[in-house]
């Protein structure tokens, strides 16, 4: 007797594919409509395959990644994390399935690859810059045009300017190095948000910054400090959605990978695999 196992990943694949197909996904959007969703992506490259060195698979490929926003133009209003804290302070309501994007670590292919893309949909987005980094990698070449180093340097502050220039494009703070704050000293937390936090607005005349906890860590006194230093709001990897009452230090996100194909896509981002996960425990 043969036995046939089947890989969890595929098992998945499987599920999320029939239920976009059946319009499960729809129906959750709409029921999730007035939850304002913000998504997580890292980088985007025009790399074929996969990277070998990529094994959270966070480097999304560029077709499946403008398949993406096509759906988030068919289905949904993309706004900026600013228009968010915007209508909180004005008590306004958003428009329904309203979605933000946001980018970690500020990978240069944000600039070759995504930014392309955002502009030619008129979508505006947030980018989490790692200070350290942008201080070491000075300004590569300037050309826009990807080469695959994209995927692995980071931006520079004078491409980051000219982008804030050009496009809705919005910039804040993933701390100086990187680093997981509650494994540092409360001295050295405090001197990866301050610093970082100054060197975002000297170099991009930002004065609403908000801060992506590195790795989604945080604690209670890692949230005071971000709130004492005089961010804007602080970004978690606590999967979830947002309304006008969550807490601003706390925002939950959904994390996209390059698993997520069309369907996977559509089931994040209405809500319904955080309903599988519950239910599935």
């Amino acid at each position: 007797m043969y036995r046939i196992s089947f890989a969890p990943e595929l098992i998945k694949t499987v599920v999320f594919t029939l239920l976009y197909f059946l319009g499960a996904t729809r129906l959750v959007a709409w029921w999730n409509r007035r939850q304002v969703r913000i998504l997580c992506y890292h980088g985007v490259t025009r790399r074929l395959d996969r990277i070998l060195h990529n094994p959270h698979k966070l480097h999304v490929r560029y077709d499946r990644f403008a398949a993406h926003l096509d759906h988030l133009q068919r289905r949904y209003r993309v706004i900026s994390l600013g228009e968010y804290l915007a209508a909180r302070r004005e008590g306004r309501r958003l428009p329904d399935y309203s979605v933000i994007l946001t980018f970690d670590d500020g990978y240069r292919n944000f600039l070759t690859v995504i930014a392309p893309c955002l502009a030619a949909r008129a979508m505006p987005a947030s980018v989490f810059l790692v200070t350290d980094r942008l201080r070491q990698n000075g300004d590569p070449n300037m050309n826009g045009h990807w080469t695959p180093a994209d995927d692995e340097l980071c931006l520079s502050w004078t491409e980051a300017q000219n982008l804030r220039r050009q496009q809705p494009i919005e910039f804040g703070s993933h701390t100086c190095s990187h680093t997981e704050l509650p494994s540092l000293p409360p001295q050295e937390t405090v001197r990866e948000i301050r610093d970082s936090y100054t060197a975002i607005v000297a170099n991009t005349d930002n004065r609403e910054v908000a801060l992506a906890y590195p790795r989604g860590k945080y604690s209670e006194l890692i949230v005071e400090q971000a709130r004492s230093t005089g961010y804007a709001c602080a970004l978690t990897t606590d999967v979830g959605t947002n309304d006008m009452r969550s807490d601003l230090f706390t925002l939950k996100r959904i994390l996209i990978g390059d698993d997520d194909n069309k369907a996977a896509f559509a089931v994040r981002v209405s809500g319904l695999a955080q309903w599988l996960k519950r239910l599935t425990g």
